[in-house]
């Protein structure tokens, strides 16, 4: 019998934490069976887990999406509300510099033709008066939130900026060189709503109150802009919306993305052939 005591004695070895090679312990994983201690023990149905094997059950699970192919997440709207802090921004920083920054981001049809592209993108992020602001972010606070979710983060950006973008080139190709500079944040959140429909047109909601708004908004888009040529920019963000939401919206689920980002191409590939026969059509 060995002795329990004395120079002779030798304790029994005890494996340690493979994470923590100074905590003896008597605790394995259940899956790879290695020593871990109080503090990598995480439950599972039978006995414990290690960190490795638990991080590695939960890459092998795939995450829930929507029917558009979101990854369903809590939370969410971030980017909505990036959205809205950017038309704040504009507005703020357009009222501090007494109109300068908004000239050169509104869409004048002069100066696109001279070669100042990007205004066919900032038109879409600028609101003309403070209730005009408001009536944006108000729109983006209702409808933006929901979308968002159902199409995740950058599907949701970029059929906000077809939007705004589709508004400006019907503008551009309908309107007059010398018609007065336009903004369109309106047109962008408008087209948000006609996508909307379609989403819900897809998951067989009704969709009579959101085509009902649309006429009323764009009704009085007319009224209000009377004589000019902004309502132009109104229907193509409307038309543009209905575009990208039927693309995104009806996309076969095989292969989802890849047919949605070819959807979004071509709508943008559209735009700019719009433009350039504007250019060289006169």
């Amino acid at each position: 019998m060995p002795p329990s005591a004395g120079p002779d004695f030798t304790a029994p070895s005890q494996p340690v934490c493979y994470r923590h090679s100074d905590r003896p312990t008597g605790i394995s994983c259940q899956r790879c069976h290695r020593p871990i201690c109080g503090e990598c023990m995480n439950p599972a149905a039978v006995g414990f887990q290690c960190p490795s094997c638990v991080a590695s059950g939960r890459a092998s699970v795939r995450a829930p999406r929507t029917r558009f192919g979101a990854v369903l997440t809590p939370g969410g709207g971030n980017a909505t509300k990036v959205l809205m802090g950017v038309l704040v921004a504009v507005f703020v920083l357009n009222f501090a510099s007494r109109g300068i920054l908004g000239s050169q981001l509104v869409l004048s049809n002069y100066s696109v033709a001279g070669g100042q592209f990007w205004r066919l993108l900032t038109y879409g992020f600028v609101s003309i008066g403070l209730l005009g602001l408001a009536m944006n972010l108000l729109v983006l606070w209702m409808a933006g939130r929901a979308m968002e979710d159902l199409l995740g983060t950058w599907r949701f950006l970029a059929l906000y900026v077809l939007t705004g973008l589709g508004g400006a080139t019907l503008l551009f190709v309908l309107g007059p060189f010398g018609m007065r500079p336009a903004a369109g944040a309106s047109s962008a959140v408008l087209g948000l709503l006609a996508a909307n429909a379609v989403v819900k047109l897809r998951s067989r909601e009704d969709i009579r109150p959101d085509v009902g708004l649309l006429a009323l908004l764009v009704l009085y888009s007319l009224v209000v802009g009377f004589g000019s040529f902004g309502w132009l920019g109104t229907v193509g963000g409307i038309i543009v919306g209905a575009l990208v939401g039927y693309v995104l919206a009806y996309a076969p689920r095989a292969n989802r993305g890849a047919y949605q980002l070819a959807g979004l191409v071509g709508v943008t590939v559209l735009c700019a052939a719009g433009v350039v026969a504007k250019l060289l059509l006169g």
